[in-house]
């Protein structure tokens, strides 16, 4: 590895809808040792990183990781600069943490991410930041995986937490092993691009129009509810589309927060959502490439849809962390409870 030196953020080619593929140098050994050596007198040495939850002090470890690693440091304000600009998607093929077991990996990602913003918990039980994305047979054969994250089926797209008030900025989706049998592909559609092709029929924009002004129930799935029940409703209202975030979208959550709320779910926006589900169908706009092991992908979950193809290989694994800016977003909506 380096010895010294910023870890840089290199553009080496865009690969439209305004996603793009960059490399990273490896981080220096010694900055390696450093961060996870602040993290481990603050989080512990639990061998899962079960101990990286939010603790309220992000903006004091961010100073001390920028000062005991300034390219770490470097790259992920490059990668929020990119995400706040030009792209909404970071593609990095090789991320440099193959070499690691996979704590350490967690760990690295973890600090990357606090450098970005503040990781949120991905439950309201555990409160975990880093989040396994696998299989889980057991969940699988009873019925209760209710979310993506859980079970090798096709992931349609969708933002982030869409079903809560107010969905993380940021994303980070790191592969610790590919799928084997080369399923899993990753899918992007950039949503400037999505109301960019709305906007240019009659009908696109009377959907737009509804989408944008009609608030819309999303159900919450039971992993995330405040009980963990899978008998829990728990619903969030809001826009599909705005202006901070820009798209939140699920069709499932949407299908099952309409049927939550049945006197929301009319023949006008059962017809609008038809329409945005017909533009997001559309293979010629959106971007799918396949994420090899030790990649890594950076988005902006509020100007980005993602999504991903079925696989059969039950060693797939992904590290998830959700990053939130800290910035105020539209209207503050509220989730409830039945």
């Amino acid at each position: 590895m380096n010895a010294s030196g910023a870890t840089m953020l290199t553009h080496i080619q865009d690969l439209g809808f305004r996603s793009g593929e960059f490399t990273v140098e490896p981080l220096p050994d010694a900055e390696s040792g450093r961060v996870l050596a602040i993290l481990a007198a603050r989080h512990g040495t639990e061998t899962d990183a079960a101990a990286l939850v939010p603790d309220g002090r992000e903006t004091e470890l961010r100073g001390e990781l920028a000062e005991a690693a300034p390219g770490l440091s470097a790259l992920a304000t490059a990668i929020r600069d990119r995400l706040e600009t030009s792209h909404s998607g970071v593609l990095i093929r090789r991320a440099h943490l193959g070499s690691h077991d996979l704590d350490t990996r967690r760990r690295l990602l973890y600090a990357l991410a606090v450098c970005i913003g503040a990781p949120t918990a991905t439950d309201r039980i555990d409160r975990k930041v880093v989040w396994d994305i696998k299989v889980r047979p057991e969940l699988v054969r009873s019925g209760g995986a209710s979310t993506f994250s859980e079970h090798a089926d096709e992931a349609d797209f969708h933002t982030d937490t869409q079903y809560f008030p107010t969905p993380e900025r940021y994303m980070l989706l790191y592969f610790a092993q590919a799928a084997a049998c080369g399923g899993g592909r990753s899918s992007l559609r950039d949503a400037r691009c999505v109301r960019a092709a709305l906007a240019g029929s009659d009908e696109g924009r009377w959907a737009l129009d509804l989408l944008s002004q009609t608030a819309l129930p999303f159900r919450i799935p039971a992993t995330f509810t405040r009980t963990g029940s899978r008998d829990a409703v728990e619903v969030t209202f809001a826009t599909v589309f705005g202006d901070r975030p820009l798209i939140r979208f699920r069709t499932d959550t949407l299908r099952r927060g309409l049927a939550a709320r049945p006197e929301h779910d009319t023949p006008e926006v059962r017809r609008a959502l038809a329409i945005l589900q017909a533009e997001l169908d559309n293979p010629a706009r959106r971007l799918e490439t396949f994420m090899e092991s030790d990649s890594l992908l950076a988005m902006n979950n509020h100007e980005a849809l993602h999504g991903r193809g079925a696989f059969a290989d039950p060693d797939r694994h992904a590290l998830r962390i959700r990053i939130d800016d800290g910035a105020p977003q539209d209207g503050a909506p509220q989730d409830h409870a039945r």
